[in-house]
């Protein structure tokens, strides 16, 4: 008969391995850039710390910031990879500095929009991988509900200037998944309904259409109710 010492360290293995493991972690890799702009857009992405994140998920997956062809972000499944473009970034930072520059913003405005900007391009790849993991499709409306999800769980720091940059963006085209004012409205609704009075900027801001925000906690908590348990974060 086992040592009651060994008896009980072997019955918490085994407990450990029959329930919930802990979820593995996304692995991040940023890759040499090829010029000076993509190496500006390469420390950009890295200090903003957009990509971490402590969100549970189903299965391995890789985050790869990279040069491309394209300024794109995207989710492969096959390879359980999300890919960010240096160009994509570059091309944030640009459109960022241009409205700061007319909008004469200061620096550490531009700089929390920018970074909110980033975390929501990242988030709304991690939408996408936890909706396909979790066999649920795969829309950018979906991606979009599970973005806002993660980011007012894991991104304290982004909830306010993710929508507001969001916002800025939607009317310029080609900048991936932040195009689109209906599509904002809504993104904006859903981190708002998250916590009114904390996040009460984001209706001052006008980010969501004054008539919608009453209801945006109703429609939190709708998206949270169906998919909630899909985008936690580990303490």
């Amino acid at each position: 008969m086992p040592h009651p010492v060994i008896a009980l360290v072997l019955l918490s293995m085994t407990t450990s391995t029959l329930g919930a493991a802990p979820a593995p972690e996304l692995s991040v890799r940023y890759e040499r850039p090829d010029s000076p702009r993509a190496e500006q857009a390469r420390k950009l992405l890295k200090d903003s710390g957009a990509l971490k994140t402590r969100i549970r998920l189903p299965k391995p997956v890789k985050v790869v910031a990279r040069d491309c062809d394209e300024a794109d972000a995207r989710w492969d499944g096959g390879k359980r990879r999300i890919t960010i473009c240096y160009s994509l970034v570059d091309k944030v930072r640009r459109t960022m500095t241009g409205i700061a520059e007319t909008e004469e913003a200061d620096a550490r405005t531009t700089k929390a929009r920018t970074e909110g900007a980033l975390a929501v391009l990242f988030h709304h790849q991690l939408g996408h991988a936890l909706s396909a993991m979790n066999g649920l499709g795969d829309s950018h409306a979906q991606a979009d509900q599970f973005a806002a999800l993660t980011l007012a769980a894991d991104a304290p720091a982004h909830v306010v200037p993710a929508p507001e940059a969001r916002h800025l963006l939607a009317g310029h085209a080609g900048i991936d998944h932040l195009s689109g004012p209906d599509e904002s409205a809504t993104f904006a609704c859903l981190l708002y309904g998250s916590d009114p009075a904390r996040h009460a900027r984001i209706a001052q801001g006008g980010w969501v259409p004054a008539e919608r925000a009453p209801a945006c906690a109703g429609e939190y908590d709708r998206v949270k109710s169906t998919i909630g348990s899909m985008a936690v974060a580990r303490p």
